[in-house]
């Protein structure tokens, strides 16, 4: 889609924090600085969304998941993900929110060096051979 940001960003046309990716699906950092799962291609929400790539979206929070515990060092993850205004969606392509929780409330600063510091840390898990 010609105005989407997510396929702006997908496409290279925008920056982003990108964590992952396979030819299906891309994960990146959010403004607020918590990954996004995202489908390649541009789906509006989860009523156009297929069994296939629903499984491989889903695939990929998991991982996701695994890694932002592992490498942010907090407490807990809070999966999210919401469709239509009335939910709360505010970008119109289908996306899954990873956010990090800690027991004392503590939330991750959104400025590009926390992201990038964020970015860091979770791709140290994702990608260890990458880290000697």
């Amino acid at each position: 889609m010609e105005n989407c940001i997510f396929c702006k960003i997908i496409d290279g046309k925008a920056p982003g924090f990108i964590l992952d990716e396979n030819e299906q699906v891309i994960v990146f950092l959010s403004k607020e600085n918590h990954p996004l799962i995202v489908p390649k291609k541009h789906i509006p929400d989860i009523y156009s969304l297929d069994n296939e790539l629903g499984a491989e979206i889903m695939k990929e929070s998991v991982k996701i998941a695994k890694a932002v515990k592992q490498g942010l060092k907090c407490d807990g993850v809070y999966v999210t993900q919401a469709n239509e205004p009335a939910a709360g969606q505010d970008v119109f392509h289908y996306h899954m929110h990873i956010y990090p929780r800690w027991n004392d409330g503590r939330e991750l600063e959104s400025d590009d060096e926390s992201r990038k510091q964020t970015s860091e840390e979770i791709k140290s898990v994702l990608y260890p051979a990458n880290n000697q």
